[in-house]
């Protein structure tokens, strides 16, 4: 009989020590994932906060034919977080072609855009026909569609 209980907390003790490693490594792994989300959840929100309108009104000519050639528009901040005023913070599509090329500028500010402030983006377009036309901005992956006519 003595040999039978030997090996029962054997084989107990084994169990005890496998379920420990267990629950370490599971309270490990919630850990991390729980800060991935934490993370996450920062990224979302800074997102959320961030919005902005297009405020060019399409009837008047925002493509300037004499001269260099660029469509000009105003976009506002109208989120509750500042956003950078830089090319590298917008992604703009013109009738379906990525702009690289694009200027920005903060009118009457400096370089960071403020909420409710206007940035002045200019987008070289040498050739557009006549016709209408489709300006797409994504900024923090808010879109925004702005269609205008030439």
């Amino acid at each position: 009989m003595a040999g039978g209980s030997a090996a029962e907390m054997i084989l107990f003790i084994a169990a005890i020590l496998v379920a420990a490693s267990v629950a370490g490594t599971l309270t490990s792994e919630v850990g991390r994932v729980s800060d991935a989300i934490s993370a996450r959840s920062l990224d979302v929100a800074g997102d959320v906060r961030a919005d902005t309108e297009i405020v060019s009104d399409p009837g008047a000519p925002v493509w300037n034919t004499s001269g260099n050639g660029n469509v000009t528009v105003y976009v506002r901040n109208t989120g509750s977080s500042s956003l950078e005023a830089s090319p590298a913070a917008f992604d703009v599509i013109l009738d379906g072609q990525y702009e690289t090329d694009v200027s920005v500028s903060v009118v009457g500010a400096a370089s960071t855009w403020y909420s409710g402030e206007v940035v002045k983006l200019e987008i070289p377009a040498d050739n557009l026909d006549a016709g209408d036309h489709r300006l797409k901005l994504v900024v923090r992956e808010d879109e925004e569609v702005f269609t205008f006519r030439t």
